[in-house]
């Protein structure tokens, strides 16, 4: 699986020599040029209303910002590279050494697995623990994770690369690792805890799924299926985003295996098929990250609407699952007491007491009044 997470370096072992004409050049071309800005520009977006509002300041906005630096860092990096290797139709420029360029993007495309591992986690947290939530997701905590994910990934996939760059022998850089032990034990490493943190991501979206159908199921004493239910619609995003990213990577990893497969020279379709694996795995999962799982939250819209100078939209505060359950049985409390034959001074203090519930000292004198919320005055 090490050699997934390469993405795109691995095309780079692939001789294709077959021309598909200045149409294709162009296209190509073209799809990576838009590519790339939509990728810097979103990217860049959500880093600067983070940066900008304080109320995005959270842990959970935080990993959108590794993970956008990310995306922006793999994006500069290899979509260049790329469109130099289009316009001078010479696929095996960088094929042999290991350039700076395959050293750095390894490391970041392992550092994206582990970005959606600590996402998971988050997730797990919010839903599955909601009172602990604000004590166990810190930034603290996340600043360590985030160091360990981003130094545990050079090292399982960079410096392997480093080990070997200088070794002798007209061979590709994966052959050169493959036949240095060290660097070849540390890459097995590597991919290990790739396909490791794939399996813990989809353990957690399980528990995450499951106690979120039975959360709701209480609320609302009602069967609700999966796809219904509150957890599912938080979890999605980021379960589409891993499943892009697994999907692009194999599909480029088989059609360029299949292209190097044959000794003969590989027959138009195949050599389509190939380039347009390579233009998914290096555009695709990088410009649905911000879209996807950022832009589209509520938070985010507000942020925009507030940097472009217009009236935001007022949003109530998010109320976690069992604080809302917390709210709902006191106020009933409060209803059945009220009902019960009891002293006007009783029945004041139960609805001053209810009032305070609701959380507003003018509905406390409202209430105790016998008005509604606005008869305070």
């Amino acid at each position: 699986m090490e050699d997934q997470q390469d993405g795109s370096q691995d095309s780079d072992d692939a001789d294709i020599t077959v021309s598909l004409g200045p149409a294709s050049q162009g296209l190509q071309t073209a799809y990576l040029v838009i590519s790339l800005i939509v990728i810097v520009a979103a990217n860049l977006l959500i880093i600067l209303l983070v940066c900008r509002k304080e109320y995005l300041r959270q842990p959970r906005y935080f990993l959108r910002c590794h993970l956008a630096v990310n995306d922006i860092l793999h994006a500069l990096a290899i979509i260049p590279r790329y469109l130099d290797l289009i316009l001078q139709s010479n696929s095996r420029l960088y094929g042999i050494s290991c350039s700076d360029v395959r050293i750095f993007t390894s490391a970041v495309a392992l550092s994206k697995y582990g970005i959606y591992l600590l996402m998971a986690i988050d997730i797990y947290y919010f839903i599955c623990y909601p009172l602990q939530y604000e004590t166990k997701v810190t930034t603290s905590r996340l600043a360590i994770g985030m160091v360990l994910v981003d130094t545990f990934s050079f090292i399982c996939t960079s410096l392997p690369l480093i080990l070997v760059r200088d070794a002798g022998g007209n061979v590709s850089c994966l052959a050169k690792t493959r036949s240095f032990q060290p660097a070849f034990v540390i890459r097995i490493i590597g991919m290990v805890a790739q396909g490791l943190s794939v399996l813990v991501i989809i353990g957690l979206y399980f528990i995450v799924l499951k106690e979120a159908k039975r959360q709701q199921e209480r609320d609302e004493q009602r069967p609700v299926k999966f796809y219904k239910t509150r957890g599912f619609k938080t979890m999605a995003p980021l379960a589409i985003l891993l499943t892009t990213t697994i999907v692009s990577t194999l599909f480029m990893t088989v059609t360029v295996a299949q292209g190097n497969a044959k000794d003969e020279q590989p027959s138009v379709a195949v050599v389509i098929l190939e380039k347009a694996a390579i233009l998914l795995n290096l555009t695709l999962s990088s410009m649905l990250n911000p879209i996807i799982y950022s832009l589209r939250l509520p938070e985010f819209r507000r942020a925009v609407r507030e940097m472009c100078g217009r009236r935001p939209t007022a949003v109530a505060p998010a109320v976690q699952g069992s604080q809302r359950r917390v709210h709902v049985i006191e106020v009933r409390g409060c209803d059945a007491a009220s009902n019960v034959g009891v002293g006007l001074d009783s029945t004041a203090s139960i609805a001053r007491e209810c009032a305070t519930v609701l959380g507003s000292e003018s509905d406390v004198w409202a209430a105790s009044n016998g008005g509604g919320p606005g008869s305070a005055e």
